[in-house]
């Protein structure tokens, strides 16, 4: 029976109706009963090379990573992993025995891990925190089609880290499940032991007792800087989910899971008049009536951050992205991920382009239509509450679905007016997200076809984005392909445009990508997506080359790329020409080298629309060096140097010193200098300044652990800038360079400083899976200083004078599942 047919008879079975303004609520209701009325099952065929668990009726198995139980001496084994990185494909020099069988609850994983002791690598951390140390992991597909996987790591020492994965290899870190694993050395060696519930995990509904997954085990060997895994799947080879070894299970049909998530959080706000206490309590809700569907609600959240987002200065026309941490926003989120675009890079550079950034959900009020009105540097750094927010994920034979909608309390804003004191209150917002996604692997190839909605409520104007987004990757894994259309309408603007991406691979380890984009310059998804520019027209080439077994090196990888962008009037924008090298050699040092060059274009944008202008050529080159991550203390370091848009330059010099005596503790400490000299930037109208500034941004983290599951964690940032007036310039009437202007007598200086910190410590008791108590002070500040102050000055000021000043013990406890 076709999709919109059942959803058709679904809503008239129910007697309801379907109108244009329907609230998000109601139609959140209609899709709530369509989903439980169309929670049905699809067959599956078992593939010829699928591995058949071994089923144990029940287990009496204590996960403290001793393999000392009868069971695992009695299961088959497994030893077939490779290095993977570098790809050379050898057999490892150790012995790597891995041990599987699942009874009704889930899956349980054993590895020996053979290696000499003296070389082993423990090292605590918080929870998805990636450092160089010994781990294993294993990836689980439990569509057994490569649409999408969960990985779960056990690092030696006991700390734990997991994720989601979609095709072919976009790894995530932010979804936490309620799992348990564990680790202990032993005289050869190390062993890791795994239990993962079926409850945690999306499957399709069987309509037999047979179940095919596939999965990828790992092990990471940090003194030899090297990854093994099974099956043979580097990173230089273009597939990778799709191509997971196939297992197969009877009788494996979850029960039906409800999850209660109480909280209680007391807090203390230093920043407002004689301080405020503050106590708040509510819930989450999991439940997951079959395998295939998960509906999950919160009441009276609470969304106040445990970990503090790092300190950044934007004082560019482009916005900031910062990812998700909350809890509730990252379960199935997978589901809303359009492409590969979508997902920041684990490094955290480069912006992604999403129809759906949870951030926005939240976030600081929508701006009043009050003139004039200013709000107090308080207010300007305060979210918004929610009243609630609801979730629905779920799959239908080749088909899965994700809505989601959330509302925002009312908020009092207080400010001035004409320096005079004003207070008004704004609506809150209204945001829903329906997303259908159709997926077909029948034919070895992997194609897909979705689409996905946004839409935000607000009094003042509204604002909807549809997307429809394809994707491609051809059964040898040489050609992959991924396009997206968007449209927006907010309030009477409408607007659209799109992208596509293809990478080809001859072989493996050279990689070609080809993307273009076209966004109209009345596109809009930021309501509650993420876009960094519209009116852009553009293409991008990349060619990559990864090559291993070198005398001297382990690997070597070479890139370069070509970007040419204009916008929609034909003016070139965005241009380059990039060269780089990463290489690692065999004592486990690291080196990355860079120089790009960005011919004369048009900057369109920092202006804030008061007109255009030339930027001149410029290069860029950069060299960065670290030493052994392994060891207990490593260093690395890096210069930079850039040419300024309109001449002068910029040198960038940071520092990285790690230091880890013991497992169970570690100091890290960043230092980066920049030296800029004719930096420019926008005054006013059509008015900019060109400025010699110095910066430095210092960051330090220190970690003790009592254990793997108790962590006390100091945390500070912070951002100094003393800028100096050089020499003033202007937009000019007609098109061409900026216009120097001659400074009259009597004009005050542009000079400024900006000092800007964070400040965190906190205390994380891990009672039980995704169960903890959180002690939590929190400080930070954005300082307005004098020009003529100090860099001490400026620090000293952004301790004494916080904008944040807080104190939280928060308890939430997992019940049920």
């Amino acid at each position: 029976m076709k999709f919109t047919k059942r959803f058709r008879q679904s809503i008239l079975k129910n007697k309801l109706q379907y109108a244009p303004n329907m609230r998000i609520s109601q139609l959140l209701h209609i899709l709530c009963l369509f989903c439980l009325q169309t929670s049905a099952a699809f067959a599956v065929q078992a593939s010829p090379n699928s591995i058949i668990v071994t089923e144990v009726e029940s287990a009496d198995i204590v996960v403290d990573g001793v393999l000392d139980e009868a069971i695992w001496a009695s299961l088959p084994m497994k030893d077939d992993m490779v290095i993977v990185e570098p790809d050379t494909l050898d057999k490892p020099p150790y012995e790597t025995r891995s041990h599987l069988f699942y009874t009704k609850k889930g899956l349980y994983l054993g590895v020996w891990a053979e290696q000499p002791v003296d070389t082993l690598v423990s090292r605590l951390s918080s929870r998805d925190r990636f450092i160089k140390r010994d781990s294993i992991t294993i990836t689980i597909d439990p569509s057994g089609r490569g649409l999408y996987g969960y990985w779960f790591s056990v690092n030696l020492g006991g700390t734990l880290q997991d994720g989601t994965l979609l095709p072919e290899r976009q790894y995530a870190s932010q979804w936490d499940g309620p799992w348990y694993g564990a680790s202990a050395e032993h005289d050869n060696g190390w062993t890791a032991e795994f239990f993962i519930p079926w409850s945690i995990m999306t499957m399709p509904e069987g309509e037999t007792d047979y179940r095919e997954m596939s999965y990828y085990l790992a092990r990471s060997v940090a003194h030899k800087n090297e990854s093994w895994g099974f099956p043979s799947l580097p990173r230089t080879n273009t597939v990778f989910i799709s191509k997971f070894q196939k297992i197969s299970f009877e009788n494996v049909n979850p029960k039906q899971q409800f999850t209660f998530y109480p909280y209680a959080s007391s807090s203390y706000d230093n920043t407002l008049d004689n301080g405020a206490d503050a106590y708040k309590a509510g819930f989450d809700i999991f439940w997951r009536p079959t395998s295939n569907l998960q509906i999950s609600a919160t009441i009276n959240p609470d969304f106040g951050n445990v970990e503090s987002d790092n300190v950044v200065v934007n004082l560019s026309s482009f916005e900031t992205f910062f990812p998700e941490k909350r809890a509730f926003f990252l379960e199935g989120q997978e589901v809303f991920v359009t492409s590969a675009r979508a997902r920041q890079r684990r490094n955290g550079r480069g912006t992604p382009t999403t129809l759906l950034n949870t951030r926005r959900i939240g976030s600081a009020p929508k701006a009043t239509l009050v003139n004039d009105f200013q709000l107090t540097g308080i207010e300007a750094n305060q979210p918004s509450e929610l009243i609630g927010a609801t979730k629905i994920t779920g799959q239908y034979g080749n088909m899965r679905y994700g809505v989601l909608a959330a509302f925002e309390e009312d908020t009092k804003l207080t400010g001035t007016v004409n320096d005079i004191a004003f207070s008004t209150v704004q609506d809150g917002r209204e945001f829903g997200v329906a997303r259908f996604i159709y997926e077909d692997t029948s034919t070895g190839a992997r194609r897909s076809l979705g689409w996905m909605t946004t839409t935000v409520r607000h009094p003042q104007e509204n604002a909807i984005v549809h997307g429809i987004d394809g994707h491609y990757l051809s059964a040898d894994g040489k050609w992959n392909t991924d396009a997206q259309f968007m449209y927006s309408k907010v309030g009477d603007i409408s607007g659209q445009g799109g992208f596509f991406d293809v990478t080809y691979s001859a072989q493996q380890g050279r990689t070609h990508r080809f993307s273009f984009d076209y966004f109209d310059d009345a596109l809009d998804i930021n309501d509650l997506g993420f876009l960094r520019r519209n009116d852009t027209v553009g293409l991008v080439y990349s060619y990559n080359k990864n090559e291993s077994g070198l005398k001297n090196l382990k690997r070597k990888s070479t890139g370069m790329r070509v970007v040419q962008k204009y916008n929609t009037n034909g003016k070139l924008v965005r241009s380059g020409l990039f060269f780089n090298q990463e290489r690692s050699f065999n004592n486990n040092t690291f080196m990355f080298s860079q120089i790009n060059y960005f011919p004369s274009r048009w900057e369109d944008r920092d202006s804030l629309d008061n007109g255009d202008y030339r930027i001149e050529g410029r290069w860029q080159a950069e060299v960065f060096a670290e030493t052994d991550q392994s060891k207990k203390f490593s260093v690395g370091g890096a210069i930079e140097y850039q040419g300024e848009d309109i001449g002068g330059q910029m040198m960038n010099y940071f520092v990285n010193l790690v230091w880890r005596p013991v497992d169970r503790f570690s100091f890290a400490m960043r230092l980066n200098y920049q030296d800029r000299q004719g930096w420019l930037l926008h005054h006013n109208n059509r008015n900019f300044t060109t400025f010699d500034a110095e910066i430095w941004r210092p960051n330090i983290s220190l970690d003790f652990f009592l254990s793997a599951k108790q962590e006390f964690r100091i945390t500070a940032q912070w951002a100094g800038f003393k800028a100096n007036e050089s020499e003033r310039w202007e937009v000019p009437l007609n098109e061409g360079s900026l216009d120097p202007v001659t400074r009259l007598a009597g004009d005050a200086d542009r000079d400024f400083n900006i000092s800007r910190l964070t400040f965190q410590a906190r205390y994380r008791w891990e009672l039980a899976p995704l169960s903890d108590l959180f002690v939590v002070y929190t400080r930070g500040s954005n300082v307005a200083t004098m020009p003529n102050d100090s860099f001490g000055d400026l620090l000293r000021g952004s301790w004494t004078d916080a904008l944040v000043d807080i104190f939280v013990i928060k308890l939430r406890y997992r019940i049920g599942g």
